[in-house]
């Protein structure tokens, strides 16, 4: 059996002790971790963080207006990088102009560096002003981070080839459930999305059950589950084996 993987986790965040912890729990569950940024000081945190399998490193939507794009590709060209986010667009960021212009750099230092691109999508015309943009990842690894997205948003993606990465939601949404069922094997992802937050309780270690849950809709073997999604993992981060 493999190693599962959280593709997505926030570990920079947690405190060291806690940290250490958490690291810990997920070894402990045979649970490989991604770490990923949201500006550029976390970023940079992530990769002095020891036993990651990788490091995507970016600038959240949110957080466009601390951009540089000059020290991102310098961040992103380092050793354990596996791609560049997350970024995209979020309806709690600045101008939509803006989060383009930073969106457009992120995806710029990617295809330069030929790493993938992982997409935050999150609140009303965020979607809208994924698709207006659409053109700048053809030809691009793109990995949806923390899928939420109806049938149609799916489809789209799947017709680009894209991964889907799915999270907690996927253990108790219906609709989530029925795409993640019929979504292409080689092109599904699992996460946590790991931070901390009051009265939530999520972990790296936790993504097994995700996994199991995934396994189950699709009538797989736990064992062949895990296979699957670290071959897709490595494949969509360009991971040594």
């Amino acid at each position: 059996m493999e190693h599962w993987y959280d593709t997505h986790a926030h570990l920079d965040r947690y405190a060291p002790v806690e940290l250490d912890s958490i690291l810990a729990r997920a070894a402990e569950a045979e649970v490989m971790v991604i770490g990923v940024g949201t500006d550029l000081e976390s970023s940079a945190a992530l990769l002095a963080i020891k036993g990651l399998a990788g490091v995507t490193v970016g600038i959240h939507p949110a957080s466009s207006e601390t951009g540089s794009e000059p020290l991102l590709r310098e961040i992103a060209g380092r050793r354990r990088v596996c791609a560049v986010g997350e970024c995209g667009f979020d309806a709690e960021g600045p101008s939509w102009e803006l989060q383009a212009a930073v969106f457009r750099a992120q995806v710029r230092v990617a295809r330069d560096l030929g790493l993938a691109v992982v997409i935050h999508v999150d609140g009303e015309g965020a979607w809208e002003q994924l698709v207006a943009h659409s053109e700048l990842l053809e030809d691009l690894r793109v990995i949806r981070h923390y899928f939420t997205g109806d049938e149609a948003q799916a489809a789209w993606h799947a017709e680009r080839r894209h991964y889907l990465s799915f999270g907690n939601p996927l253990r108790r949404d219906r609709a989530l459930r029925d795409i993640a069922r019929e979504y292409p094997e080689d092109r599904l992802l699992i996460e946590t999305d790991s931070y901390p937050l009051p009265g939530r309780n999520t972990e790296p270690a936790h993504v097994v059950k995700i996994g199991e849950t995934l396994a189950l809709l699709r009538d797989w073997t736990f064992a062949y589950a895990s296979e699957r999604l670290a071959a897709n993992t490595r494949a969509a981060f360009n991971l040594p084996a």
